[in-house]
């Protein structure tokens, strides 16, 4: 007993003692990321110019991974972030009306895809939107970045040339101004289905227990109970025709359809499925495996609840996998030849980021017929 014990005292030591390192290591490595971030620096000017029309202070911070990736936080003040790849020159996120999730914070940071923002705290992963629901351990991060490394894949067969290029060149250089200015000329063109603030807007029940998916389908019947009407029945609206936040919300009604918190593009599509059988909605619900269609469908004006590379839980398993986090997407916005989602976080706050395409995964579309 006594051998067996001090086996397990020393692994645990080990790997206790492998993440102290691993932090310290990190830590070295981004000091050295953060001479090239600063050098970028006039890149990131010239798109918050050409966004905003105004001439900002920012604040550059380096994210890591477990897979010796780095990437750049660009803060903008107090309110507004983006999240830039140096490997394929494209931000992964964008939210100028959003606090930054690393604001306050300047070491031991990770990213793990939209939505996993980490700080390394100890042996502990500490989630720094959501503290303790999302908080990690090691071999836990180890699992999310296997989702996040087919994420950055996706990503990254799809790269923002023009950048790239100029990230070579002399940024200083009246040349590269010019070209700078060329590319960032004028902001992203920004496409929303009709009403779109039914949703960027909603009042709706809280995210909660990895209720995500629940949270994005009360945002899809929301938006069209606001446009077409009778879709959401009244014992789960307030006083002023909003979704109710407390007592018997239309998410405790989903959530037992369901059975379960945790949920996949397929759950999703019988929970609404169920919903209008029960309610007498005429519509349509259907389930994408894959990211098929999702642009289509918001060009299509209707939203879409899509499921990406990251996980809600990433300690939790199912039979299909791990469970991803489910996020509303509602527009489009096109810069030169990338487009991305603008999506509903079902996070308070987030409520308009613009996401990276090669980032989502499947899908869940609704239409009343």
């Amino acid at each position: 007993m006594k051998k067996i014990l001090s086996v397990l005292l020393a692994s645990l030591l080990l790997l206790s003692t492998s993440a102290t390192a691993f932090a310290m290591e990190t830590e070295t490595n981004a000091d050295n990321w953060l001479v090239s971030a600063n050098q970028h620096q006039i890149i990131h000017n010239a798109k918050i110019a050409a966004e905003t029309g105004q001439n900002v202070t920012l604040t550059t911070k380096i994210l890591s991974d477990l897979s010796d990736n780095h990437f750049e936080l660009v803060e903008v003040g107090d309110t507004g972030y983006m999240i830039f790849d140096p490997q394929s020159g494209k931000y992964l996120e964008e939210a100028l009306d959003s606090p930054s999730p690393y604001l306050g914070l300047s070491e031991n940071l990770y990213y793990f895809g939209p939505l996993n923002y980490y700080q390394l705290s100890g042996d502990k992963f500490v989630h720094t939107v959501i503290h303790n629901e999302y908080d990690m351990s090691f071999a836990e991060c180890r699992s999310l970045q296997s989702a996040f490394d087919t994420a950055l894949q996706n990503s990254r067969t799809q790269k923002d040339t023009e950048v790239l290029a100029l990230m070579q060149t002399n940024l200083n250089s009246r040349a590269s101004v010019n070209r700078l200015q060329s590319h960032f000329s004028a902001r992203a063109t920004n496409k929303y289905i009709p009403n779109y603030k039914y949703i960027k807007n909603a009042i709706y029940p809280a995210n909660e227990n990895n209720t995500c998916g629940y949270t994005a389908a009360c945002l899809i019947l929301n938006y069209w109970h606001k446009v077409k009407g009778n879709v959401i029945n009244s014992s789960f609206l307030d006083s002023n025709g909003n979704l109710k936040t407390t007592g018997n919300t239309l998410q405790d009604k989903l959530l037992s359809y369901g059975k379960s918190n945790s949920s996949w593009g397929l759950t999703i599509r019988d929970v609404l499925i169920d919903y209008c059988n029960e309610y007498g909605v005429a519509a349509t619900s259907t389930y994408y495996v894959t990211n098929f269609d999702i642009f289509a469908e918001v060009g299509r004006n209707r939203p879409v609840i899509v499921f990406g590379y990251f996980p809600d839980s990433p300690g939790q398993v199912q039979s299909r996998g791990k469970v991803f986090h489910a996020v509303t997407a509602y527009g489009t916005s096109t810069s030169g030849l990338v487009t991305k989602l603008i999506v509903h976080y079902g996070w308070s706050g987030y409520s308009h980021v613009t996401l990276d395409g090669g980032l989502v995964g499947s899908s869940t579309q609704f239409v009343l017929n």
